[in-house]
């Protein structure tokens, strides 16, 4: 009897979360697999038992969940350390007492810099999802590349990122442009109705358009009035749009003064409706939405799956690949209140109607299994691969170093 493989995903956040959800049930789902879910920013056990999709199977979401830490109580610099220092004792911990054989991980937030390095030090093979992605107005984007060096195998969401990443040095062999995971679960998403979205706000009706609204701190801007530019952007939405949807921001240095503003501009504005989060209503949601607007990377990846126009405010996501639906805005009020209307107009919709999405079709989590199903095993040790000298971007003549 052939011994299951034990493989640990690490969700921090809803940011990692919905990306993830489709990955975590093909693990769940393979009977070969022992699934491990570790957590510890977001999430308490029980909280992300709850925030997963219901299952039928055994053994519960329950029994397969570790938390590595308490989830944070508040998002400053110094929080983000202590917190971060328990997550990697929690981490070394967890991956030699559950046997852990891969563990894997998406994207590029700042916890991840706690849990890889146990596993490097161990020697547990790691799967990377959504590398070589350009976000350069967050602190995500370093560590995002940082991650890359430290992981075994990618897999990306397009070939522009895994361009990058043999920039970085990294073997063909070891990349794979699986496409973005989150939008498996999107591909057949059906929209939700007004009567459903209404009974989701708590509302009599829902005025159209309907804006679905996330603001993130940009955290590479140090010193950024984000409180005050996550309140423009929200009065721009409700400038333009009949019902705006917002969810709370990231778990993020910066949080609570977006929090505080849109929780002060919801109290005396009943169209804006803010929420912690739309979990399993999310695809239903933003099928359903007329726009998406904020800084956050769903406008930017999943919306072009099922046709919603976006606007993308701020630096946050500059440099990100982007599909024919999404529209840029600065900050401020006039700059993001323009490009909505220009989001929300005939020709733009057309234009979101006809757009591919760049991320891929669906589909990605079963690649992803078979990549971390062979990533088991092998050798430590990672070989630099030196681009060619007339490539016009450095490097060496050789892929690798030869013997003396």
């Amino acid at each position: 009897m052939t011994t299951p493989l034990t493989v640990a995903v690490f969700v921090g956040t809803r940011a990692d979360l919905g990306p993830l959800l489709p990955v975590i049930e093909a693990l769940a789902g393979d009977a070969d697999v022992r699934l491990r879910i570790l957590t510890g920013v977001m999430y308490a056990a029980d909280d992300l038992a709850q925030a997963l999709p219901p299952s039928g199977s055994v053994p519960s979401w329950h029994e397969r969940i570790v938390a590595l830490a308490d989830p944070m109580t508040e998002v400053t610099v110094g929080a983000q350390l202590e917190q971060g220092a328990v997550i990697a004792r929690g981490a070394g911990r967890a991956l030699r007492d559950e046997s852990v054989d891969v563990l894997v991980v998406l994207g590029d937030r700042w916890e991840l810099l706690y849990v890889v390095p146990p596993a490097v030090l161990l020697g547990v093979p790691i799967v990377h999802l959504h590398g070589g992605e350009v976000t350069e107005g967050a602190l995500d984007e370093r560590v995002r590349h940082a991650v890359t060096k430290l992981a075994d195998q990618h897999c990306v969401a397009s070939e522009d990122a895994a361009a990058r990443l043999r920039q970085l040095g990294e073997a063909p062999e070891r990349i794979h442009v699986t496409g973005a995971p989150g939008l498996d679960r999107l591909a057949a998403a059906a929209p939700a109705d007004d009567e459903a979205l209404a009974r989701l706000l708590q509302v009599a009706s829902v005025r159209r358009p309907l804006a679905l609204f996330t603001y993130h701190p940009p955290t590479a801007q140090q010193g950024a009035p984000v409180g005050q530019w996550a309140r423009e952007a929200a009065e721009a939405a409700l400038a333009v749009c009949g019902t705006v949807l917002a969810t709370h921001p990231g778990m993020d240095e910066g949080r609570d003064e977006v929090l505080a503003a849109l929780t002060s501009l919801a109290a005396t504005e009943p169209r804006l409706h803010l929420v912690p989060a739309l979990g399993r209503d999310y695809p239903a949601v933003l099928a359903a939405a007329d726009v998406v607007v904020g800084n956050s990377s769903s406008g930017v990846i999943e919306a072009a799956t099922v046709h919603v126009p976006a606007v993308d405010v701020g630096e946050r996501q500059r440099g990100r690949l982007r599909g024919d639906n999404v529209v840029h805005a600065d900050e401020g009020r006039p700059a993001v209140e323009a490009a909505l209307r220009t989001a929300l107009s005939a020709g733009w919709r057309d234009r979101t109607a006809a757009a591919s999405n760049p991320y891929g079709t669906g589909g990605a989590s079963q690649r992803i299994l078979d990549i971390v199903r062979a990533a088991s095993g092998g050798t430590r040790a990672k070989h630099f691969v030196d681009l060619p000298r007339d490539s016009g971007r450095g490097g060496g003549e050789r892929d690798r170093e030869e013997e003396p």
